[in-house]
C-alpha cells in the first residue's frame, strides 16, 4: 500500500511539475506579440489582445469583426480572412477575456451583453473617427456575442453573421445545478482544478476537436488550440463563463429583423444542434440560413471554401 500510495504521490509531482513548466513557458510569452500583426489595448481595465488586416487600406470594402467560440481564439479564423482581404475588407480577429492572448480574470462579467459591450468599447478605440459601420462574425459561445453586438448597437452594425452559434430569443443569466454550484468558492476551486487538469489536457481537447471538426485535425491545428490554453488562469477563466455571467441589459431576437443577418450551421453539428438555427430563423423569417450538408460544428475550418463562399457572397450583397 505504501508503495502504491509513494508512485501515485510521484506521478502528481511529476504531472504538476510539467504543468508549471507549460503554464511558465506560456506566461513568458504572454506579453510577447503572438503573431505579426498582434495588437493590444486596455478595454475598462481588461487586456484585448487582437490581430488585424488590411490595417491601413485606403477605402476598404466594409470592416469585419471575427469573434472565436468557447476555447477558442484568433486562431480559428485562420482559413477565412485571407479571402476577406483579398477581397478589400479591414479584418479585426479578437481574443475574447480569457481566452487566446487576451487577460484571464475571473472577475470579468462574461455574460454576453457585457461581453458584447466591451468589444463595442474596444472598437470604439480601433476606429478613431471611422465611422463605417461593422460586419459582425461570430462562432459558438461568440455567436451570441455576436448576437448581442448586432442588438445591442444596431446603428453601428452593418450585418450579422452567426455560425454555429449559442444563439438566442431572449438573453437570460444562465441556470442550472453546476451554474449554482459554481458560484460556491470551494466547489469552485474542484471545478477549476477539473477543468485545469482534464477538460484542458491535450487529451480531452483533441477529442473535442475530433468530434468538432468530424475527423482528426493534424499535430499544427491541436498545438494552435491548446497553446493560448496553456497560460494561467485559464481554468479559472473557464468556469468563470459559468460562476460570473450576469446579463447587464435585456435583449430580444426579433431586433435582428432590422438588420441583414446570416446564420451559418453545419448539418451533423453534434455540439449546438441545428435546431437551435432554425429557431432563430422561425423567430425572425428575414435571417438567410445557411446548413452546410455533412459540417459539423467548425464549417469555416472543415468547410472553409464553402464557408468563405457564403461569407464572401453575403458581405458584398451588403457592403454596396
Amino acid at each position: 500500500m505504501q508503495k502504491f500510495v509513494l508512485r501515485v504521490f510521484t506521478f502528481l509531482v511529476i504531472a504538476f511539475g510539467s504543468l508549471l513548466d507549460c503554464t511558465q513557458s506560456a506566461m513568458a510569452g504572454q506579453n510577447e506579440n503572438p503573431y505579426e500583426n498582434s495588437s493590444f489595448l486596455i478595454v475598462d481595465s481588461v487586456k484585448f489582445h487582437f490581430r488585424t488586416w488590411n490595417e491601413n487600406l485606403p477605402n476598404p470594402k466594409g470592416k469585419v469583426l471575427f469573434i472565436h467560440g468557447f476555447c477558442g481564439s484568433t486562431f480559428c479564423w485562420r482559413m477565412n480572412w485571407d479571402t476577406l482581404v483579398a477581397l478589400g475588407y479591414k479584418v479585426v480577429a479578437v481574443d475574447l477575456p480569457g481566452f487566446g492572448y487576451s487577460e484571464r480574470n475571473e472577475k470579468i462579467n462574461q455574460s454576453q451583453s457585457n461581453r458584447a459591450r466591451l468589444l463595442w468599447d474596444l472598437l470604439t478605440q480601433i476606429d478613431a473617427r471611422d465611422t463605417t459601420r461593422w460586419n459582425i462574425v461570430g462562432h459558438s459561445m461568440g455567436g451570441g456575442t455576436a448576437e448581442a453586438m448586432a442588438l445591442m448597437q444596431p446603428h453601428r452594425t452593418r450585418s450579422l453573421t452567426i455560425v454555429d452559434g449559442m444563439v438566442f430569443l431572449k438573453n437570460e443569466n444562465l441556470k442550472g445545478a453546476f451554474v449554482t454550484t459554481s458560484k460556491w468558492k470551494d466547489v469552485n476551486k474542484l471545478y477549476v482544478y477539473y477543468a485545469e487538469h482534464y477538460v484542458l489536457s491535450q487529451s480531452v481537447l483533441t477529442r473535442l476537436l475530433k468530434k468538432a471538426y468530424g475527423y482528426l485535425p493534424d499535430s499544427s491545428v491541436i498545438q494552435g488550440y491548446i497553446r493560448p490554453l496553456r497560460i494561467e488562469g485559464t481554468a479559472e477563466s473557464v468556469i468563470s463563463i459559468f460562476s460570473n455571467a450576469n446579463e447587464i441589459c435585456k435583449l430580444n431576437a426579433s431586433g435582428l429583423s432590422e438588420m441583414p443577418v446570416m446564420v451559418v450551421w453545419g448539418e451533423d453539428d453534434g455540439t449546438i444542434s441545428l435546431r437551435h438555427g432554425k429557431k432563430l430563423k422561425k423567430k425572425v423569417p428575414s435571417i438567410d440560413l445557411k446548413i452546410i450538408p455533412a459540417a459539423k460544428h467548425m464549417p469555416m475550418e472543415s468547410h472553409a471554401p464553402v464557408f468563405n463562399a457564403y461569407l464572401a457572397d453575403f458581405l458584398q450583397r451588403n457592403n454596396k
